[in-house]
């Protein structure tokens, strides 16, 4: 070829199956560097399927997928993820009268859930297989990063990559959030009514009632109620007889445990709102403040009485939970064929920090209830205060 006057190698614009000028300098290091290096483009292929709000019913959801596959170019590593996302809901707009908007708006909000399936024809990239393990994605500011240089270190001028853009169809997920509610509250009922039975066992020689509890009987915002008044003892250092909830971090700032407040917690956990446990309230529910003034009163009001150390500890201490602490006090008191099954019992019950054996309300009769033998109670309730003195 070089005979009649054709460098094949050396042209910006080569017959198909060559590369270019500058794709041999950028791949192989062939040739001097191009006085004009040529810019490297995505040529991005793309489908979606989106749902939007049904008009007129906001619980049923309509499907909007794409004309088939379509194509656009975007220049490598000339935009970040927040401008990939704006350029691809350009694009799918084109496509589709009103795509642009659902994704923008899904983008802004994180609901419904997009997942950002993406793919790459590259021997020097396996991760990007349509066929990887995980499937790749870029719903994320890394992922997008590592796609962008692949592409780049892949040194071609043109790359073709595929993206399938999926929303989670949100009457599935609130379905499927439904199905989990209630499961759990059916575990929590369930659970209940083996309580109510083992407290109501028959000593020897008795009848067996005519009709024992089951998981029916229970309502669940109850028996969540139940646990935070299990947990969140009173505390006359802010309120002479109701429970309280004292802020993690200042002392001085607590929730009184009335009837209403209870309510909206338990409804919170029933409904597993973000963020809510049995040791986190709900955002809605304010804290109130106890000033010195009335700290002094209420401890004014209290009866002189003999320091009790496990009073004090009850009325004055938080306890967080703490699973590690837990499992090294069982390790600590109890044999190790044994320990498995201790800990399932005291985690079905709660029992989340070794202090929780010195409450008021966790007594020898509670514990053997469980199906804890005499000696394993013993042992637990014992050596709280021996532990304590050991380094963790």
């Amino acid at each position: 070829m070089s005979r009649i006057g054709y460098d094949l190698l050396g042209r910006e614009n080569p017959p198909p199956g060559y590369h270019s000028a500058s794709e041999n300098w950028r791949i192989h290091g062939i040739g001097p560097e191009p006085t004009e290096l040529r810019p490297q483009f995505i040529s991005c292929t793309t489908k979606f399927k989106l749902y939007f709000p049904r008009k007129g019913n906001q619980c049923v959801y309509d499907e909007l997928s794409s004309n088939g596959k379509f194509s656009y170019s975007i220049r490598a590593g000339s935009i970040g993820l927040q401008e990939f996302y704006n350029l691809v809901a350009d694009e799918c707009e084109k496509n589709r009268v009103g795509a642009g908007d659902i994704i923008r708006d899904a983008v802004a909000s994180g609901s419904p859930r997009m997942d950002w399936w993406i793919s790459l024809k590259l021997r020097t990239a396996p991760q990007f297989n349509k066929n990887a393990k995980p499937r790749p994605k870029i719903n994320d500011e890394s992922a997008f990063a590592a796609w962008m240089q692949v592409i780049i270190d892949s040194g071609a001028d043109n790359t073709n990559s595929y993206l399938e853009l999926v929303m989670e169809n949100p009457a599935v997920a609130k379905k499927k959030a439904k199905t989990d509610q209630a499961a759990r509250a059916y575990k929590l009922a369930r659970q209940a009514a083996q309580d109510a039975n083992a407290s109501k066992r028959p000593a020897p020689g008795q009848d067996h009632p005519d009709q024992a509890p089951t998981a029916a009987d229970f309502d669940t915002r109850n028996v969540l109620a139940n646990k935070l008044l299990s947990i969140h003892q009173p505390n006359t250092k802010y309120e002479r007889k109701l429970p309280v909830f004292i802020h993690p971090t200042k002392d001085n700032q607590y929730i009184p445990l009335t009837g209403a407040v209870l309510d909206i917690w338990a409804t919170a956990l029933e409904k597993s709102v973000d963020g809510v446990s049995l040791y986190s309230p709900p955002a809605s529910i304010k804290f109130e403040k106890v000033s010195a003034a009335k700290r002094q009163r209420l401890d004014d009001d209290q009866p002189r009485r003999k320091y009790s150390p496990t009073s004090d500890s009850d009325s004055s201490v938080l306890i967080q939970p703490d699973d590690n602490l837990m499992r090294k006090y069982v390790e600590f008191v109890i044999k190790p064929e044994k320990r498995d099954a201790v800990l399932q019992i005291l985690d079905q019950h709660d029992i989340v920090h070794p202090k929780l054996f010195k409450s008021k309300t966790i007594t020898e009769e509670k514990m053997s209830k469980w199906g804890l033998s005499d000696g394993i109670v013993a042992q637990l309730r014992d050596n709280v205060s021996r532990f304590d003195k050991t380094p963790q």
